[in-house]
């Protein structure tokens, strides 16, 4: 199978898929959201240059998955930025790598944005971050919701200091 990584702004019309998936999945964590506004929200991820920005996954043609770069991802922490979010592969695709290759082209991008650190939140798939060298820094409540709270950087030895 061969993946091809791309902006969503090069496929708008991808946008409405998109924040179905997004709201069925995590539309729990953010109660005060509709589909209208998660729909806006990710249409305000068509950015080249600047955060926010969306990249998808397309595998001959069809669409297999997407990962986000945000300023905040959580309401309670806009004490540290920016976030890697919304990495979600459909279920029919996981487990062929296409989630590590959207984790890799979002922190080159950052990289390429003067990014020298990432966090990100997960209730479940911390083993998954581990693996490509995110650090937990944090165990919080969100949303009635365990979550981890993971740090990725890539210009300087990982403190153990928790935020």
């Amino acid at each position: 199978m061969q993946i091809k990584i791309d902006y969503l702004k090069n496929h708008p019309h991808l946008v409405s898929e998109i924040s179905k998936w997004f709201f069925k999945e995590w539309g729990y964590l953010y109660p005060e959201r509709d589909l209208a506004s998660v729909e806006e929200a990710v249409a305000g991820r068509m950015n080249y240059d600047k955060i926010p920005l969306a990249l998808v996954a397309v595998s001959d043609n069809n669409f297999v998955g997407t990962v986000c770069l945000k300023d905040y991802d959580m309401e309670t922490r806009k004490d540290i930025s920016p976030w890697l979010a919304g990495l979600y592969v459909k279920e029919e695709f996981r487990n062929n790598g296409i989630g590590r290759l959207l984790v890799k082209n979002i922190i080159k991008k950052a990289k390429e944005l003067g990014v020298d650190e990432l966090y990100l939140y997960t209730p479940n798939a911390e083993k998954f971050y581990e693996k490509m060298g995110w650090c937990t820094i944090n165990y919080e409540k969100y949303q009635e919701t365990d979550v981890k709270i993971m740090r990725k950087s890539y210009d300087s030895p990982y403190s153990q200091k928790k935020v």
